[in-house]
């Protein structure tokens, strides 16, 4: 059997982990031809494809193991490959280059224990078409290459950025950087010592600012975005998760919002601190989110989901140290606001936001990627969509599934799986990697039982 993975990120390429360790672990098992198209090396994509050292995973290395039943696997690596020594390597922050190089460590040991019953090409290239071919798929490149499979993993994230907040199209000015995850797509930025916008004020902006900051001396960094929040730092000794029975929670958004309110708050009370209860609530999010109506959901995304991710996707307590210090000396300014107009002057951009207007040498948009998967332009997913392999649900956050498995418009399922942000109208936490490399493990076992 011939199975195609588009995306070699961490979620393509922990498929292929557990693919491997499917095959080694039992010898009845067919063996399998795995073809991952990407145009970047493995694990090197916008989450781990960094290099700067100060870019540190948001999940402490407890959480990190690329098998969900062993635990520490990732803590044990970090010690003895002397990131971080004794007690303190359960809750490290590590960098996420390192962490791309663990699972490349890992996925190559699984390879080659699978021996010849796992063949892996990774064709780099860019995926442009999916289209049925009998009861399998063929997938097209833009370099013209054509790849027939029985199956189809789409592994891809959310690929492409969103610019919303643009007032007009900025793709031909050569000072906005469209997406600062590009390879060296900042490397102009940090050779220059002009100060800097950046949009959005998520995770994606720490790094940045971060790197923008070590970069000169001088150099100052604005933030903006319409709610001008910024994450929340984790707590800097492990305080545990506390989680919640949430069966008489009810099963509407005021009924859910008030309870989890009072979860939270109660834990507060009672440890002094509000993060065991948040981190308790995730491990109920996607059964929590199943019992929500369209009309609920879309108020949450609308109302409550910004809210809701400055508290569970926090920085690292070294990163958010960084930030303050930075805040203190005026050189990270984060404001709220919204872009009304950008001009192009030389040497930079003026942006106006109601009555203000700055000039600024260079703005980076660090709002992270359009949620609408019917709005990304993606080829791959739009083909998906023309030809009726696949459907999303009614807000375009994800594709629709039984299980990970895309069901058509029809509501049939084909020869077609995926995992991770493209789950996300299902389960609505789907994107950070304790949840994806369960998803991948589950995953495996269904393309392998599915021969």
């Amino acid at each position: 059997m011939r199975v195609i993975v588009v995306g070699a990120g961490a979620a393509g390429s922990l498929v292929v982990f557990h693919l491997a360790r499917l095959l080694a672990a039992d010898e009845r098992t067919d063996a399998l031809e795995v073809v991952v198209i990407d145009p970047v090396d493995q694990v090197a994509g916008p989450a781990f494809g960094t290099t700067d050292p100060a870019h540190l995973l948001n999940v402490p290395a407890s959480g990190m193991s690329v098998d969900p039943d062993e635990r520490f696997d990732f803590v044990d690596w970090c010690r003895s490959e002397g990131l971080v020594a004794g007690e303190q390597a359960h809750y490290f922050f590590a960098p996420r280059t390192q962490w791309a190089r663990y699972l490349r460590a890992r996925l190559a040991e699984a390879c080659e224990r699978a021996g010849d019953r796992l063949s892996v090409r990774h064709l780099r290239d860019d995926a442009t078409t999916v289209t049925a071919v009998g009861d399998g798929v063929r997938v097209e490149t833009a370099g013209g290459t054509v790849v027939d499979g029985d199956r189809l993993v789409l592994a891809t994230g959310l690929p492409g950025v969103g610019d919303d907040w643009a007032p007009c199209d900025l793709s031909e000015q050569p000072r906005y950087i469209a997406d600062p995850w590009l390879p060296d797509a900042l490397e102009p930025v940090l050779a220059d010592d002009g100060d800097v916008l950046v949009v959005g004020t998520g995770l994606t902006m720490v790094d940045v600012a971060i790197s923008l900051l070590k970069s000169g001396d001088d150099r100052r960094v604005e933030a903006i975005s319409r709610g001008g929040r910024l994450p929340r730092r984790h707590a800097d000794t492990y305080l545990g998760e506390v989680v919640p029975d949430t069966s008489t929670w009810g099963d509407n958004l005021d009924e859910i919002r008030a309870a989890v309110a009072t979860h939270v708050a109660r834990i507060e009370r009672l440890l002094g601190n509000w993060r065991p209860g948040v981190d308790g609530v995730r491990y109920r999010i996607a059964e929590l989110w199943r019992r929500l109506d369209e009309t609920d959901r879309r108020a949450f995304v609308r109302d409550l989901a910004g809210d809701w991710g400055v508290r569970r996707h926090r920085m690292p307590p070294s990163s958010g140290a960084l930030i303050d210090e930075a805040r203190r000396t005026g050189r990270l300014v984060v404001r709220s606001g919204r872009i009304t107009r950008v001009d192009a002057v030389p040497d930079g951009l003026v942006v106006a936001t109601g009555e203000d207007e700055r000039t600024y040498a260079w703005i980076v948009n660090c709002t992270g990627p359009q949620t609408d998967l019917r709005r990304l332009g993606n080829p791959v997913l739009d083909s998906m969509f023309d030809a009726g392999l696949a459907t999303t649900d009614p807000l375009g956050l994800g594709l629709v599934t039984d299980d990970g498995r895309v069901l058509d418009a029809a509501g049939r399922p084909g020869p077609i799986w995926t995992l991770g942000s493209l789950r996300r109208g299902e389960l609505w936490e789907s994107t950070a990697i304790p949840e994806i490399r369960t998803q991948a493990e589950e995953l495996a076992a269904s393309l392998i039982g599915d021969t």
